[in-house]
């Protein structure tokens, strides 16, 4: 948003970048991989433009640190932008390098994206296909459910959109999205399409051998996935564990002989420990894709306006803006007697709502506290941070823990319910009756949703909208993917069974690839809570054993002039930097064991709550006393 508004306001922008664009268009047979980065990458830009802007905004980043050096040229001279010039310089290298490097970024993302959700995606195609629904019109379907399928459906909408707007040949679009596509995987599919179209071969065979194979494929990835995840954990420990507490010995014996030795431990305390965290994390994230639980919900609403021209009378409209008004305050009344009835199910179906009450208490007992303690000290201020911070964070962990639970024995049951269903529709029973039969069955969880699903029905719901609202209550995408293909599935074809077999055989492995993911990378959860029990150890011996029973102050001048150089020593300051350099510690390694063992910083709190408590209840009870 800023650079557009720069590139609008200032009028050098057009003509330094037009006289730019056309000395790199004369050029842009040197550029085709950028050209095809910019073509995968889905950036609306000719590569000559692309190259101006990126020449533009390398420049202006530099005269931004020659102009922002000029502040401090009357305090410290000319010399300011004797070292400013190379900086600026270093920086402009650097932004046009960034975008150079920004296509191929955004394909990297891109395609992992695609490549984790293609073996779904070509399962919907192969269930559809096998119901007998025509290329083109799966096409169509798919393309229109971008908030489960992503970058696939957009992929797919281009070749809808070639076909249908453009005129263009259903091969040619095929090869032009193979082109265009970011991923590999995705690219030898359409290809592989290409020729089974052009050959006349069995388009359902071909959508269940590829399927099959990119479900293996994507079994390989996992492991490999692991396998880098097991190497970042023990450079994890390596370099943000250990590395601390080796330099926190070697801070504290400096601190002996030089009192600015405690910057040091400052700057590795409240900087260097977060910043190492955050970067491990947002790596983390990068390499295992999509989480699963990122799901949204997009809906659409659409305004009738045929009778816009009608005329009506002149109090019929306020007779019916007051009967609205009068209806919405209705549905609060009865959403707040919902609320009083079941407080706790709001922060179930989302747990996040529970900050709504969680951050207002936390405020206000720091307030009060600093209101009741007339001078509070550092201590006191550390209670209360830990307090608050547990205050804020428990009730969103236990909710969120909850859910997650909730939901991870759904996913196990979800495959055996389809089996289920597959099994009644077989025996002459339609998708409805097979949900009603299946109430008598016991499954677990999925017991209550399968209840609410009938009882929609039985109220006039159709059986696709009580599919669609049990989808909307979970908001998984493994659920969302297999009620949205039962729901396309039992309002296009006939043979509904072959359907949920395929769709129980595809929730299945998509559950197993979870739950082997997820059991693998347990380990390294318990691995990042030794390393923080190795480091709280470490850290407890220095504090308790090594830093309080150094003489300083008054202590050294009664034991001997010699000892002067520990006067300066604060002994009381080094205890309270290592006890916030471990609650920050426990708090980090919290995080990364959650993203670690399950993939999501969130899953971390719990852990970090914990760490935060050992080592709270650690150094309150048997060093600071």
């Amino acid at each position: 948003m800023g650079l557009r508004v720069l590139h609008n306001h200032l009028p050098i922008y057009v003509p330094f970048t037009r006289k730019l664009g056309i000395f790199f268009m004369r050029r842009r047979g040197s550029y085709e991989q950028l050209t095809t980065s910019l073509r995968q990458a889905l950036i609306p830009l000719p590569v000559d433009m692309y190259l101006a802007r990126s020449i533009y905004y390398s420049l202006v980043a530099s005269i931004i640190v020659l102009l922002f050096s000029l502040i401090y040229v009357p305090r410290y001279g000319l010399l300011v932008l004797l070292y400013a010039t190379p900086i600026s310089i270093f920086l402009g290298c650097i932004t046009y390098y960034l975008f150079l490097y920004h296509p191929k970024f955004k394909i990297d993302v891109a395609g992992s994206r695609i490549d984790l959700l293609l073996p779904s995606a070509i399962t919907y195609m192969y269930a559809l296909s096998r119901g007998g629904m025509e290329l083109i019109k799966i096409f169509e379907s798919l393309s229109t459910e971008q908030d489960v399928y992503d970058d696939v459906a957009d992929h797919v909408g281009y070749i809808v959109r070639d076909i249908e707007y453009f005129n263009v040949d259903i091969l040619d679009a095929l090869h032009n999205a193979s082109r265009r596509s970011p991923s590999k995987h995705l690219r030898n599919f359409l290809e592989g399409l290409a020729t089974v179209l052009n050959t006349g071969g069995n388009l359902p065979e071909y959508f269940r051998s590829k399927s099959e194979q990119y479900y293996e494929l994507a079994a390989i990835e996992q492991d490999r996935y692991l396998r880098s995840v097991g190497i970042l954990a023990e450079a994890y420990i390596t370099v943000f564990v250990a590395g601390p507490v080796f330099l926190m010995t070697i801070i504290v014996v400096l601190g002996l002989i030089n009192s600015n030795a405690i910057v040091i431990l400052e700057v590795l305390t409240y900087g260097l420990i977060p910043w190492s965290t955050g970067l491990c994390i947002v790596f983390l994230g990068n390499m295992a894709g999509i989480h699963e639980e990122a799901y949204h919900v997009y809906t659409t609403t659409r305004r009738l306006d045929v009778f816009d021209g009608v005329g009506i009378k002149n109090n019929a409209e306020s007779d019916d803006a007051a009967l609205f008004k009068k209806l919405k305050g209705i549905e609060r009344v009865e959403r707040f007697k919902k609320f009083v009835r079941h407080p706790f199910k709001l922060f179930y179906t989302k747990p996040v709502r529970v900050l709504y009450l969680s951050v207002p208490a936390s405020l206000i007992y720091i307030a009060y506290v600093l209101r009741t303690v007339k001078t509070p000290g550092i201590e006191i201020i550390d209670d209360v941070v830990v307090i608050a911070i547990f205050i804020l964070l428990t009730p969103f962990t236990f909710f969120y823990e909850t859910r997650l639970r909730r939901i991870r024995r759904m996913e196990q049951e979800m495959p055996e319910f389809l089996r289920r269903l597959a099994s009644m529709n077989e025996a002459g029973l339609t998708l409805t009756g097979s949900i009603k039969a299946s109430i008598e069955t016991k499954l677990g969880v999925l017991d209550d949703e399968v209840k609410r699903m009938w009882k929609d029905i039985e109220w006039g719901t159709v059986t696709s909208d009580a599919l669609i609202k049990f989808e909307t209550r979970v908001r998984t995408t493994m659920i969302s993917r297999t009620i949205k293909l039962i729901v396309k599935a039992n309002e296009a074809i006939s043979d509904i069974r072959s359907v949920l077999r395929i769709a129980a055989a595809d929730a299945e492995s998509t559950y197993h690839l979870k739950q082997d993911r997820f059991n693998n990378m347990a380990v390294y959860t318990v691995v990042i809570y030794l390393s923080f029990f190795v480091f709280l150890a470490i850290v407890y011996v220095l504090a308790a054993h090594f830093i309080l029973v150094i003489p300083s102050g008054a202590e050294v001048e009664e034991l001997s002039s010699g000892m002067s150089v520990l006067a300066q020593y604060d002994a009381s300051k080094y205890v309270l930097l290592m006890f916030h350099a471990t609650l920050i510690q426990g708090f980090c390694s919290g995080l990364v064991a959650g993203v670690m063992g399950e993939g999501n910083a969130d899953c971390g709190l719990k852990h970090s709550l914990i760490m935060v408590a050992i080592a709270y209840v650690l150094f309150t009870q048997f060093v600071m006393v």
